[in-house]
């Protein structure tokens, strides 16, 4: 089906995706599953995705995969974002190094990442997420024009005012109530589209983007006032026997559990102060951002998340290997361990690679990073 053919008969436009993988199986995969949803055009390398840019084809969404001949999925991507820059920027990686994400989002723009190997029914919800906010946003175009052309109609029948007075009274009340009907659907779409921006869909806490510029910000407040500013990176033990044992659903429950967990607490832990950021990092990595916090009050922290988080009552707690539901935190803290956020999250994520060494279920903090500036 062509985009000519599919815009004469569909009620609204089909979202264009383009796929580029230099894989044949994972293209014709996203063609299976979505191909009856949208039009699709197929890149077998990033240049070749260039030639589509170049004569005209302007996607919806691009999913690129990392490793490919040639220029990387984020080269590609970042490419993208000066081209067209509306475009939703998906990455396929199986590497989940913090360093390549953190690329991704500095330079391709990412707006969401696919870890291989994907679960099909997650990566439907999310393809089924941003058509929705594609067609919700060109419903909003729509919207706006049409309350364009209304103004300019209104401003027409104010220079007839004197000749057709009484006709205008009659039908301004109305008019004006149309018009405050759809300004007010449209800024009640456009906050649910920012909220989506940097919400992560599935536990409602402040997805991987979002961490990163918060934690941008933070920093530069930290290194301005001259004060602390720790970091958790948390991982859930095991949580692959959750989707294995019980399925990605309670899997899915786990996460939002652990979510409200560590935002909100519980009988035996406080609650998250409004100055700590948490957000989900990936996958069932978690981050919180702890300013004006040292060092040992981090570790503290981390400890009583852990404590609690042994008790919390989530499906098959008990037939995990370690007898119930827990997590590995290891803690990093400016300025002593790092002075940036990638030094940051690198020592943070080196001492929970160490926690998961020792055991699991343990705090470990950051030793031997980046030493402070003289």
């Amino acid at each position: 089906m062509t985009e000519e053919e599919s815009e004469e008969i569909s009620p609204h436009i089909l979202p264009r995706l383009m796929i580029v993988d230099d894989d044949e199986l994972i293209r014709r995969t996203f063609v299976r599953q979505f191909g009856q949803r949208c039009v699709i055009r197929e890149a077998a390398s990033a240049e070749e995705a260039l030639g589509l840019f170049s004569v005209g084809f302007e996607p919806h969404i691009v999913v690129a995969d990392y490793w490919m001949p040639g220029m990387t999925g984020i080269e590609l991507l970042h490419h993208c974002m000066k081209v067209t820059p509306r475009t939703r920027r998906v990455l396929v990686t199986g590497d989940g190094q913090a360093e390549i994400l953190e690329k991704a989002v500095n330079e391709g723009h990412v707006h969401h990442f696919i870890r291989k190997p994907w679960n099909p029914a997650h990566l439907n919800e999310l393809f089924h997420q941003m058509f929705e906010m594609i067609e919700m946003e060109r419903r909003n175009e729509l919207l706006v024009a049409e309350i364009k052309y209304a103004n300019a109609s209104l401003q027409r029948a104010l220079e007839d005012l004197k000749r057709h007075k009484r006709m205008l009274e009659q039908d301004l009340d109305a008019r004006t109530r149309e018009l405050m009907e759809a300004n007010r659907k449209l800024e009640e779409s456009n906050a649910r589209l920012a909220a989506q921006a940097f919400r992560d869909g599935l536990t409602g806490l402040y997805n991987h983007a979002t961490v990163v510029s918060r934690l941008e910000e933070e920093l530069s407040r930290a290194a301005r006032y001259r004060s602390p500013l720790s970091l958790l990176f948390c991982d859930i033990d095991h949580f692959k026997n959750y989707n294995d044992r019980l399925g990605h659903d309670n899997g899915d429950r786990v996460l939002k559990a652990v979510g409200v967990f560590l935002r909100l607490g519980s009988p035996a832990v406080s609650p998250s102060r409004k100055s700590d950021i948490v957000g989900r990092y990936g996958g069932e990595e978690f981050v919180i951002i702890l300013p004006e916090t040292d060092k040992k009050g981090a570790v503290t922290r981390a400890e009583r998340l852990c404590q609690g988080l042994n008790i919390i009552d989530v499906p098959g707690a008990a037939e995990q290997p370690l007898g119930c539901l827990s997590m590995s935190v290891g803690v990093a803290t400016f300025p002593t361990d790092a002075q940036s956020v990638h030094e940051l999250l690198k020592c943070a994520d080196t001492a929970l690679y160490k926690a998961k060494e020792a055991g699991r279920n343990r705090v470990v903090e950051a030793e031997g990073c980046v030493p402070p500036p003289p």
